[in-house]
């Protein structure tokens, strides 16, 4: 018997909620709430929400504690009926009582119940999940209702809720606008004006050079499930380590459910993500428009939040890091509202001011000069020494 991801039993669900249970509405896939992602969220047949936890194999306390506080997020930001409910091949009973103490529902859904459910109901389905691509595409066609399209017809006010009372991000700039259309419409123009930059900026005291490839127009990228899709621009460093010059790109689009996307009216997330290198010796830096948009304004916020991976880029490394940034002339200070927390400040960008290229064109330096720090410190392990800042 073929052995279903979980992936594929989220697909099957989809195609096939009366699994579930009947009368269930798909809201959405991966829906976001501050943090949390859950897999599958329905509407049931009284309008209440119904939020799916999956596993593919025994579930566990853990597993109840997840979709615990995922329900009482949304408890505070709703005023309707949310059911919890966690589905795997196996709950014990402990977990069971649990379930039962916390009042979140359970479902266990064996392998075997699964393919004979499949073949006695559904034998196209039953045959496309050994064919690699048609079973995910088939799920990517069923229709569903978004998040915001159900909060508005449910409203208790009579007009449609703002995002940000369900929607907001826990990383979310405090400027956002409650205006979805307005959030686009500013971020939407940044874009346009990255795209068109011609952007060629020496770095480090003149020893990289960062110079866009003229010659190739920003081309549009898309990943094979368009969680990831957007444009790319190409550029080249050059430097005494890479006299033949080394590969970046800009990347303005979408990152898979991250960002917030409801931020935006079309439900997708809007990134710069600056790429030095490629393939397995490539560093990246993300810049989230949800993060840092002043939308009445126009503008930007004037820093970038320095956040690494401790597992990626160890503790031990970052005081070094900040020096280094210093020392090159990036202002790297302690951030004025968290604690610990260090920014890299770029400056005020706004869209009507005369001079929003060159400040534009400063973010990018900084989002470049921190890559290149970044993958000079993660040294040999990316294939990425940059001899230069050792001097």
């Amino acid at each position: 018997m073929h052995i279903l991801s979980e992936k594929e039993l989220e697909d099957i669900l989809v195609i096939h909620p009366e699994l579930i249970e009947d009368g269930l509405t798909l809201l959405d896939r991966q829906a976001q709430l501050e943090s949390r992602r859950t897999d599958l969220t329905f509407f049931d047949k009284d309008k209440n929400i119904l939020l799916v936890e999956l596993k593919k194999d025994i579930v566990t306390l853990e597993n109840v504690e997840q979709i615990t506080d995922y329900v009482k997020r949304l408890k505070g930001k709703v005023n309707k009926r949310i059911r919890g409910m966690l589905i795997g091949q196996e709950i014990p009973q402990l977990i069971q009582d649990i379930c039962k103490q916390s009042n979140i529902e359970w479902k266990e859904i064996t392998m075997q119940s699964l393919f004979h459910f499949l073949q006695n109901e559904d034998q196209d389905l039953y045959k496309s999940i050994f064919i690699k691509g048609k079973l995910h595409k088939k799920a990517i066609s069923i229709p569903k209702m978004s998040f915001q399209e159900y909060l508005n017809e449910t409203s208790p006010f009579g007009v449609p809720y703002s995002s940000y009372q369900f929607f907001k991000p826990v990383d979310a700039s405090p400027e956002l606008s409650d205006d979805s259309q307005n959030n686009q419409r500013v971020a939407d123009a940044f874009n346009k004006l990255i795209m068109g930059l011609n952007f060629n900026r020496s770095l480090f005291r003149q020893q990289i050079k960062i110079t866009r490839n003229q010659e190739q127009p920003p081309k549009w990228n898309e990943n094979g499930n368009g969680s990831w899709q957007g444009f790319v621009i190409p550029y080249t460093l050059s430097s005494a380590d890479f006299p033949n010059g080394l590969p970046c790109e800009v990347y303005l689009g979408t990152i898979g459910y991250r960002g917030n996307k409801t931020t935006f009216a079309d439900e997708k997330s809007r990134f710069i993500v600056v790429k030095v290198g490629t393939r397995t010796n490539q560093m990246t830096t993300q810049y989230g428009f949800h993060k840092y948009l002043r939308t009445d304004k126009k503008a930007l916020l004037p820093f970038y939040e320095l956040k690494f991976n401790s597992k990626g880029l160890p503790k031990d490394l970052w005081d070094s890091m900040y020096e280094t940034l210093n020392n090159y002339g990036y202002f790297v200070k302690d951030s004025a509202d968290k604690k610990s927390s260090k920014i890299l400040w770029i400056g005020d960008i706004a869209l009507d001011d005369l001079y929003v290229e060159e400040k534009i064109s400063n973010l990018l330096e900084a989002l470049f000069a921190l890559t290149i720090v970044k993958a000079h410190y993660k040294g040999i392990e990316k294939g990425l020494n940059f001899n230069v800042l050792k001097n």
